[in-house]
């Protein structure tokens, strides 16, 4: 057994080594996640001939719409004054393609512009996938659209000249003493209700320059922008600002949509929504915003959980209850004209005064009131109805999504004409649309093995580097211990056999003789 000097010696450079190594791995952690920070930037920013550039440019993953519309199926009573009863219809799903054309960069590499172009096209396949027997032939009931939108351009539109409201009052008129006339509801199939389809109302207020044109149709298989092919779209690559990654600068030539109430709403900020900076790790609660073409303005998300999809963790970020609260709840948002119920979008204003307004799918979140003068028979599910972005937060990639929309018409009583005063007033569904994508396996595996893995295999050093120098001061610690323990044990074996001889010392002393067996007096002399 080593002499307790050399275990003291070998304790001493155990501890040695020991703070060496946490030493070095306290200090050289900050220097190394730097240089992967570094590396991480340098990766995701938009430059040319860089595999981000590629994928953002065309992008690799499938993004679909699961299309869904609201069927009227009591049509008859409907224009008769009862509630409508809906049934929501669907999915048709639509691959969605969006082309940025003569993509180009600024000197300074500050920028990156492109022309916008995106389209839509059936998918088959996806929509046999959800096991229905839907089919684009299907024909179905939705209020009367067009009419609607004459009734709010002769209540609220103050702009429009004095003949041209003659006109619309008078083509309500004929409407509402029309015997035997269902004005309130239109018939189609999905195909021409979707994406185009033969009104004359739609053709009396295209004349009249109150509508884009002369068909109706709830969905535009193309930019909803005219400016699209015309004026670029410029957005920021990161390469001056890292955090400003793939944000707008102008869309479609303009930094604003034009049509809130405050220069803050109107301003065009965020992303497309399929990336965000890098290095969320280190700020998870950072607020992220999109910019939303359909919704004619920029929407907040905010951090609400951590999850994984792939294999590969992510931040979820959703849209808060403020965003959409009326002004009673949160004053902020009379720029966004909230005036009616909590948990909806007034698009009127921007949608040419069509009575529109966007809520979550089947009015998640919303005023309970929105249900009472409508059945549906759908009950809203946090789960398949909220928007959501799965974001993995080293790249900023977002790798699961689904932005989920339902837009709504608004069915009103008026003072001004009173074709609708013996209607239910009601916002009733016209279409939900869920658009989603996410990284498919093989694309999982490849950024995991190029980027995620080499992180947690450092991260995991780092850790095993500290567990071993902590351990080994630990035993140097115990070893101290021993040794020190080993020595007051020796000292106190050394004291009881000192004990006794100072003992028998002293009896000889004092005159008394002691043998093994007891003790005797002393003999006097």
């Amino acid at each position: 057994m080593p002499s307790p000097k050399c275990q003291q010696i070998c304790g001493i450079l155990l501890a040695a080594i020991g703070l060496l190594i946490l030493i070095v791995t306290l200090s050289g952690q900050k220097p190394l996640l730097t240089y992967i920070d570094n590396l991480i930037k340098t990766q995701v920013h938009l430059s040319p001939g860089t595999e981000t550039y590629d994928n953002w440019q065309t992008p690799p993953v499938p993004i679909y719409d699961d299309i869904y519309l609201f069927n009227i199926t009591n049509p008859i009573e409907f224009n008769k004054g009862e509630k409508a009863i809906l049934e929501p219809v669907g999915p048709y799903v639509y691959q969605k393609y969006e082309i940025k054309k003569q993509a180009n960069f600024s000197g300074d590499l500050k920028y990156a512009m492109y022309y916008d172009y995106l389209y839509f096209v059936f998918s088959e396949s996806e929509t046999q996938k959800h096991n229905n027997n839907t089919s684009l032939n299907d024909v179905i009931f939705i209020p009367n659209v067009p009419l609607l939108t004459v009734v709010s351009q002769i209540a609220h539109n103050s702009l429009i000249p004095a003949a041209v409201k003659t006109t619309l009052e008078e083509l309500v008129a004929v409407y509402e003493h029309a015997e035997g006339l269902d004005y309130l509801t239109l018939n189609g199939t999905v195909q021409d209700i979707l994406w185009g389809m033969s009104d004359p109302i739609m053709s009396l207020l295209h004349s009249l320059k109150l509508a884009p044109s002369p068909q109706f149709a709830l969905q535009t298989n193309g930019s909803t922008d005219a400016n699209a092919m015309v004026l670029p779209t410029v957005v920021y690559t990161g390469h001056t600002d890292i955090a400003k990654v793939d944000e707008y600068h102008l869309f479609h030539g303009r930094n604003s949509s034009g049509c809130w109430g405050s220069n803050a709403a109107n301003t065009i900020n965020g992303t497309e929504g399929s990336m965000f900076e890098p290095l969320l790790i280190y700020n998870k609660t950072k607020t992220l915003t999109i910019y939303n073409e359909q919704l004619f303005r920029s929407v907040d998300l905010v951090f609400t959980n951590e999850s994984s999809y792939e294999g590969i963790d992510c931040y979820e970020y959703r849209i808060p209850d403020w965003a959409l609260q009326n002004v009673t709840n949160n004053p902020t948002n009379v720029a966004y004209y909230a005036w009616k119920y909590s948990g909806m979008l007034n698009l009127t204003a921007c949608a040419q005064n069509v009575p529109l307004y966007i809520t979550k799918a089947m009015f998640l979140d919303a005023d309970v009131r929105l249900r009472e003068n409508i059945t549906l028979s759908v009950q809203a599910n946090k789960t398949l109805h909220d928007t959501f972005l799965c974001v993995e937060p080293y790249t900023g990639v977002v790798v699961n999504g689904h932005k989920r929309v339902q837009i709504n018409v608004q069915m009103e009583h008026h003072s001004t004409t009173g074709i609708l005063n013996e209607t239910q007033p009601a916002f009733i569904p016209l279409i939900t649309v869920d658009e989603h994508g996410s990284i498919t396996p093989e694309l999982a595996d490849k950024l995991k093995s190029a980027l995620l893995v080499p992180i947690h295999v450092m991260h995991i050093g780092f850790y095993l580097l500290c567990a071993f120098g902590t351990g080994l001061v630990l035993v140097s610690v115990i070893i101290q211990v021993v040794i020190v323990s080993n020595k007051c044990r020796q000292e106190e074996e050394d004291k009881e056999v000192l004990v006794p001889a100072e003992e028998e010392e002293t009896d000889n002393k004092s005159g008394y003789v002691s043998d093994n067996s007891e003790k005797q007096r002393p003999h006097v002399v």
